[in-house]
């Protein structure tokens, strides 16, 4: 057994058929195939249930996996440690999108300067998705909003709770959150995105009717739209410096404000956890500074 059989058997569990994993790797249906029929005379045992098309993992088959996942894990990290200096090494992390335009360049740019060696591989995605990534070990640490359910494999570490407030072009109609949603255009937030999912759930808890013209997957856009006076939003105050154009005017949504909490999701086991620590750190340290201004 090699790490690039391991390699193969979780992208057939992840991407779930011979052909798509081959597709993924970059290998043939029949070199995926060989490497899996190689794989289970060398165990012993059956990793797939061929009479199901396309095949799918025994109960051996989904044991291995997670124990393939973890060698892989520590085989990755053995790799990158012989490329760096001990102190040093790769994160891969993952983040929503209105925290890269809020405290994550702040903290990045804080253990740069502090010259730890740390390789940031950052890639972008709604909660859900980068949670199952880190589930799945394909990240190391990611930052999203908080589960709404706990993985006892998985931690999660509160950084920041951002308030989550209307934000309105200073001609649009109304002084309240309720008259400026009810009474203009609304710009919606990505319903699937958690943070869209928990402003639709207050909308219901409260019979708000808004008039929904527009669903964009980023925060910079919906300001965009909003700072053109093309309709009215509900995002979360991330606390940055000229966080919004001077053409917004901004009102707590809720009384009291609904909140937003963020976190640092990483797996319990995952042996670069100490560099998910260390940004984890800055993370904190740059959102208690932005409470004090």
């Amino acid at each position: 057994m090699d790490v690039k059989t391991l390699y193969t058997l979780v992208a057939v569990a992840d991407q779930g058929s011979f052909a798509q994993a081959g597709k993924v790797l970059g290998l043939s249906l029949s070199a995926v195939s060989t490497q899996m029929r190689l794989l289970e005379e060398e165990l012993g045992t059956v990793l797939f249930d061929r009479s199901r098309r396309p095949p799918v993992l025994t109960e051996s088959g989904r044991q291995l996996i997670d124990r393939a996942r973890v060698l892989i894990s520590h085989w990755e990290s053995l790799s990158e440690s012989l490329k760096r200096e001990a102190a040093g090494g790769v994160l891969k992390l993952g983040a929503v999108h209105t925290s890269v335009s809020g405290l994550l360049p702040l903290a990045l740019k804080k253990l740069n300067k502090q010259g730890l060696g740390i390789d940031i591989r950052l890639s972008t995605g709604l909660t859900h998705e980068l949670e199952m990534a880190v589930f799945h070990g394909q990240l190391d640490a990611a930052v999203v909003t908080e589960p709404e359910i706990a993985r006892s494999e998985l931690e999660f570490c509160p950084i920041f709770d951002e308030p989550m407030v209307v934000i309105a072009h200073r001609m649009a109609i109304g002084e309240t959150d309720r008259e400026l949603l009810e009474r203009n255009p609304y710009v919606r937030f990505n319903r699937l995105a958690r943070v869209g999912r928990m402003v639709n759930e207050e909308f219901e808890r409260c019979g708000l009717q808004v008039q929904s013209t527009m669903e964009i997957d980023s925060l910079d856009g919906v300001v965009a739209m909003v700072a053109n006076g093309l309709g009215v939003s509900v995002v979360p105050s991330r606390g940055v410096a000229n966080e919004f154009p001077n053409a917004i005017r901004v009102v707590p949504f809720g009384d009291p404000p609904i909140m937003r909490r963020l976190g640092l999701l990483m797996p319990r086991d995952n042996p670069r956890s100490h560099f998910s620590k260390v940004l984890l750190d800055a993370l904190r340290d740059v959102a208690a500074s932005t409470r004090r201004r």
